[in-house]
């Protein structure tokens, strides 16, 4: 047996790892926290870090707590619990910095302290499970397609924590395979949407299941498969956003979990942007309106950029809703959608962008033809966000400020803001 590999913890990765080293080497491990002394089995060697498992804690950090949920070390979900917040908010900070410096080669900008959520758990208002073959429900292990079946989670909100058991006894009655069940907080308090995705066919037996729920526990059901989906009861959710604003989706679409967190994000933003009655904005991954309808609010004209078809929709009907009229909304590929608005000779003020996790690649090197004086970039990961802002300075825009927001606890991931201006 080899010899355990004695390490002290330096900081936290953008990953589920804390990092060490050895003879110079970085050395990554799961399960620890900044400041222990540790004892470790590499299990993986690479040409410039190693990836080990926690064998011992020989002196814990006084940053190291007992983490609350059962699940941690099986489930590969909330990979920081057993450090503090004050330590996570710190390594966050710190990981978007990093990224920044190493990915874009970015300097001489403002890094602004990162906010802090206001709830460290019971925050997500909706979690997703897979579903196995022997239709264990719960979360994959870390590096692991493995299901590990849970009851509980402690990052959930309370309803949404609560249809856990619900979803468990609802895909056991179910006819067609599932592979991954969504748990809502549906707007009405002690409700959830459950919401399940199929690689199958859809069995009709299952509509009495279904129905059976609804208007009980369950305030609706969707299922969806390859060319179908079903649906039962109330399968929208809203959530408030810039004073009174109601913003609606329709489950299995995409809405930020953190409802709060959003609230705040979204504050942020519009105060950074102070829209006025010239600006006219080009919004890019606009979704269904949580940063467009805010920003129409203040500015003259904001066109809104999403591919996504049932996202348009949403977002065409909060716009409705809130009596907005200042959107012109392009269901369109947003690469494609730049290309057209160049052609067209479109010029904007102010580009808003808010991507998926792989950032705006194929968009960002182009956006300098749209003549923005300034980009405002809304990113969930900074690896991707330090190499479009790259691109961004080098065709003439100046990095002015930085300000990571924590919309996650308990995980490594970060939501971030950052502010261009054009030399």
């Amino acid at each position: 047996m080899t010899s355990p590999l004695a390490l002290s913890i330096d900081t936290l990765t953008h990953g589920p790892f804390g990092l060490g080293r050895s003879d110079g080497k970085v050395v990554l491990v799961p399960l620890t926290v900044p400041g222990d002394r540790v004892e470790v089995d590499v299990v993986e060697e690479h040409k410039r870090y190693s990836v080990a498992r926690l064998r011992s804690v020989v002196e814990p950090s006084p940053a190291r707590r007992t983490a609350p949920c059962p699940y941690t070390g099986d489930c590969g979900g909330c990979s920081w619990q057993e450090a503090a917040y004050e330590t996570q908010l710190q390594a966050k900070q710190r990981n978007v910095a990093d990224a920044l410096a190493r990915v874009g080669g970015l300097a001489g900008f403002e890094l602004l302290p990162i906010l802090p959520g206001s709830r460290e758990f019971h925050y997500r208002r909706r979690i997703v499970l897979h579903v196995d073959g022997e239709r264990r429900i719960g979360f994959h292990r870390a590096s692991s397609r493995e299901v590990v079946e849970v009851r509980g989670c402690h990052i959930a909100e309370p309803d949404t924590e609560s249809g856990i058991e619900l979803a468990v006894q609802w895909v056991g009655r179910l006819a067609t395979p599932v592979s991954e069940v969504e748990i809502l907080s549906a707007d009405r308090p002690g409700q959830v949407i459950l919401s399940a995705k199929s690689r199958h066919a859809y069995q009709s037996v299952d509509g009495d299941a279904c129905a059976e729920l609804v208007g009980g526990p369950a305030a609706g059901i969707v299922m969806a498969g390859p060319g179908w989906r079903q649906r039962w009861g109330e399968t929208a959710l809203s959530c408030i956003v810039d004073g009174d604003l109601r913003l609606t989706h329709d489950a299995g679409t995409f809405s930020q979990v953190n409802t709060e967190g959003n609230r705040r994000l979204v504050d942020e933003v519009m105060a950074w942007a102070g829209f006025g009655a010239e600006d006219d904005v080009l919004e890019l991954y606009a979704g269904a309106g949580n940063l467009t309808l805010p920003a129409a609010r203040r500015a003259r004209r904001v066109t809104a950029v999403e591919a996504n078809a049932r996202l348009v929709r949403n977002g065409r009907r909060n716009a409705a809703d809130n009596d907005v009229r200042n959107i012109r909304w392009w269901r369109h590929d947003v690469p494609a959608a730049v290309d057209a608005f160049i052609r067209q000779q479109r010029r904007f003020t102010t580009i808003v962008l808010n991507p998926p996790r792989d950032g705006a690649k194929r968009a960002a090197p182009r956006l300098a033809a749209l003549g923005a004086g300034r980009v405002l970039y809304v990113s969930c990961d900074p690896a991707t966000l330090a190499r479009d802002l790259g691109r961004l300075t080098a065709q003439g825009y100046a990095l002015r400020r930085v300000r990571p927001v924590d919309l996650f606890p308990q995980t490594f991931h970060v939501e971030t803001i950052a502010e261009l201006v054009r030399e």
